[in-house]
């Protein structure tokens, strides 16, 4: 599960280094008419209402812990891992909308959708670069690929990318891929407990085989700080 955390957090982030670039082109929140051209709020995808009490029962079953504060789990914390639990699973879309990070906002993202669909899977976030040191805010939506390629490592392809009402060109999603596969790469052969067999995106969630780490901690969020 702590992958799939790690993994929608830095679709979102990645979203944000791209939309680093729109700032550069002059975008920036408008009073007013941000709300009036629909940009005051994220892409309505549709996703299911977060399951809590699925959520508490499958952590409950596998015997996952998360001794930290909760409101130190978001998408902008500092995380520790340790131990190790099989887990062969399909966390359902309601499931995957309790974890604590996305209810919790981090500096600079909040308010953070995802919807999942067989292969493929959408992300919309509300995102304000002042944490970045880039006055531009506003709602990003991409929508992603990922393929298992071993036991700690996988590759995601960012398929399409929009900042407001801006697509991004298809030649800065695949940078911002490669990004995120060069992050990954680097980071995810440091979670202890993760070995990956199987991580599939199907209609309305996510199918895991292998194994993850039995506790999570988390430090508390840090503006302008990746995952």
């Amino acid at each position: 599960m702590r992958l799939l955390v790690r993994l929608l957090g830095l679709v979102v982030v990645l979203a944000v280094i791209v939309v680093v670039l729109a700032a550069f082109a002059g975008v920036a929140k408008v009073p007013v008419l941000t709300g009036f051209f629909g940009n005051d709020k994220p892409r309505d995808l549709g996703e299911a209402a977060p399951d809590q009490a699925g959520f508490d029962a499958l952590v409950a079953g596998y015997g996952i812990k998360m001794p930290s504060p909760a409101q130190n789990y978001t998408f902008a914390s500092p995380h520790s891992f340790s131990g190790s639990v099989k887990v062969d699973a399909t966390f359902t879309e309601g499931q995957i909308m309790a974890l604590k990070e996305m209810g919790n906002p981090a500096p600079g993202i909040s308010d953070v959708h995802m919807r999942f669909h067989a292969g493929s899977a959408e992300v919309a976030a509300m995102v304000d670069l002042s944490a970045w040191g880039y006055p531009a805010s506003g709602p990003v939506w991409a929508t992603w690929t990922l393929d298992v390629t071993g036991p700690t490592s996988v590759e995601v392809a960012i398929t399409q990318l929009e900042f407001g009402k801006i697509p991004v060109p298809g030649d800065l999603a695949t940078q911002a891929s490669d990004a995120l596969n060069n992050y990954l790469a680097s980071r995810l052969p440091q979670v202890d407990g993760l070995e990956i067999g199987t991580f599939e995106l199907v209609e309305g969630g996510v199918h895991f085989s292998g194994s993850l780490p039995q506790t999570y901690e988390a430090s508390a969020p840090v503006p302008g700080g990746l995952p």
